[in-house]
């Protein structure tokens, strides 16, 4: 199956990409099936990747950020369990082990049904319009009749080796992507900056971010990632050694993997990777709900969501006390 697809890499600086693509080209990718996007803002690195996949042909394209390193095998399980889904199904994508989230989540890999690209393409929001432009894009898919599907599989690692503007960049979007994760990344990024800069880096970002009055968006060329770096004065790193990852080295840290204590606390199912036990006597909490709401769909969606809940139950409570 390997044959059928083509590897999109998209690289905006990113420190690994030659890491990345050696650990593709190690499952039995041909070179002649790797491209590499170097495109900005995000939406124009999304329209060339389609496009690429469109011109090729092959039955898949497999788009993957330069930041996501590969485990053994995992572009052929991808293949293997998209062939399995139905023909409108879009897109599927697996789950990486993040550095700065402590475990695993989506992100960086997204394996497209070519045949369906051109639909996609259409639904590429405007710049400037939406700081998460892939999501928005497979939201409208699916709206449309088109689903995608996140598959409890982990498929390496994301965000291991930046350079640290790269870094900044990155923790700074968090900051407004995921304002409502700051109690998990506050104190594991605090708990670990003294052993790995990354970490201070991260925080410096994150809080620049919550200062900021710039709209930010997933933009490298945008000044305000520059300016903001440039004022922590810290050395970059070295770019990285050749081969310094092989793929038994990735399968090991995947398999040794032991999720952040804070991670835990906010995705104890790990994306659908454990199965809860439910039982009669136990309950999902309202806040675990309201939560859940807000990860999928976001704050306002989560805040209408919850008042709504709220006043049905105050009603059902008044009915019962009225009856």
């Amino acid at each position: 199956m390997i044959s059928a697809v083509t590897l999109v890499i998209r690289y905006a600086g990113e420190r690994t990409l030659n890491q990345c693509r050696q650990l593709i080209t190690a499952q039995g990718v041909s070179e002649s099936q790797i491209f590499v996007v170097e495109e900005a803002p995000f939406s124009a690195a999304m329209r060339a990747s389609f496009e690429i996949g469109i011109r090729e042909a092959r039955p898949w394209t497999f788009c993957l950020d330069a930041d996501v390193l590969l485990r053994p095998d995992s572009i052929s399980n991808l293949l293997l369990e998209a062939a399995k889904k139905p023909e409108n199904v879009c897109e599927l994508q697996g789950l990486v082990l993040d550095k700065f989230f402590g475990g695993p989540r989506p992100a960086g890999n997204h394996l497209y049904r070519t045949s369906l690209l051109p639909e996609v393409l259409q639904r590429i929001p405007p710049e400037g319009t939406d700081i998460r432009p892939e999501y928005h894009t497979l939201q409208a898919m699916r709206a449309d009749g088109f689903p995608w599907l996140q598959i409890p599989y982990i498929v390496g690692l994301h965000d291991d080796q930046q350079y640290y503007r790269d870094i900044y960049r990155k923790c700074m979007v968090q900051g407004v992507k995921h304002l409502y994760l700051a109690d998990l990344f506050i104190p594991l990024w605090k708990r670990n900056m003294k052993t790995d800069p990354d970490f201070q880096v991260a925080l410096h970002a994150f809080a620049d971010s919550i200062k900021s009055p710039t709209q930010l968006y997933i933009d490298k060329n945008q000044d305000v990632y520059t300016t903001g770096f440039d004022h922590i004065a810290i050395q970059e790193k070295d770019a990285l050694e050749a081969n310094y990852f092989q793929l038994t080295n990735i399968e090991t840290i995947v398999s040794g993997w032991e999720d952040a204590p804070e991670y835990q606390k906010y995705f104890s199912d790990r994306f659908g990777l454990i199965t809860p036990v439910v039982t009669a006597s136990v309950t999902k909490t309202r806040f675990q709900t309201f939560r859940e709401i807000i990860r999928e769909k976001g704050w306002v969606y989560g805040l209408i969501n919850t008042l709504g809940m709220f006043f049905d139950s105050i009603g059902k409570y008044l009915i019962k006390k009225t009856a």
